[in-house]
């Protein structure tokens, strides 16, 4: 059973802001507050609020970026909508975006006030506006592997939590939160459906376990 979003297409806009973030995706439907300091990324929000209130988050291909150095970008992101601003200090702020569907970048333009922007297509991601209300996947073995993991990295969840949150908001934030690759987010990002998604992760998981235990074998 699915069930439509208050946003469409035709609302998004198809010129977007860019916010690369390496490490981090935005996914549909949930939050990631980001603390920004640097001037141009706050001249960005500024714009932003002037408009459509929306920026893309995406990943640059490597770690270490500037602006200056015009690090390639991976193909996708997600358009986030502001939902919430909070000034920490030193003028820094704490932007919250809500994720609202994710898109194909088309073609990246010049730099202009300092920060990064481009043509975006969403039409690989409609589904992203139709929400999954009882989507289903293999819970059991995603728990059991997670439990594993956690211990490996030195993570102490909440069960409780974890145990009353829906399938979707339970995948959606493992996959924006677990310290996975770059490479691996954006493959999460990139999968078209919660149900494949929540596969890839279960997947990602048990190999990271793995290589952990192996690797913990070799040192000792």
């Amino acid at each position: 059973m699915k069930k439509n979003t208050d946003t469409s297409i035709e609302n998004l806009p198809t010129l977007l802001p860019l916010l690369p973030l390496h490490g981090a995706v935005l996914l549909p439907r949930a939050q990631l507050p980001i603390p920004i300091f640097e001037a141009d990324y706050l001249t960005m929000v500024a714009e932003s609020l002037k408009t459509h209130h929306i920026i893309g988050v995406v990943q640059p291909m490597l770690k270490d970026m500037n602006i200056e150095d015009n690090i390639p970008l991976f193909r996708s992101g997600c358009a986030g909508k502001i939902a919430d601003i909070n000034e920490i200090e030193d003028g820094r702020l704490l932007v919250t975006l809500n994720g609202l569907c994710r898109f194909d970048i088309v073609q990246e333009l010049p730099v202009e006030n300092g920060h990064r922007k481009a043509t975006v297509c969403y039409d690989r991601y409609t589904q992203d506006l139709v929400e999954e209300v009882d989507f289903s996947f293999d819970r059991p073995r995603l728990l059991k592997a997670l439990e594993t993991y956690f211990k490996s990295v030195d993570i102490t969840p909440n069960w409780q939590e974890i145990g009353q949150t829906s399938n979707e908001k339970l995948i959606t934030a493992l996959a924006m939160v677990c310290p996975l690759e770059a490479r691996e987010k954006q493959a999460l990002l990139e999968t078209p459906t919660l149900k494949e998604q929540s596969q890839m992760f279960i997947t990602l998981i048990e190999m990271a376990t793995l290589e952990k235990a192996d690797h913990s074998v070799v040192c000792h």
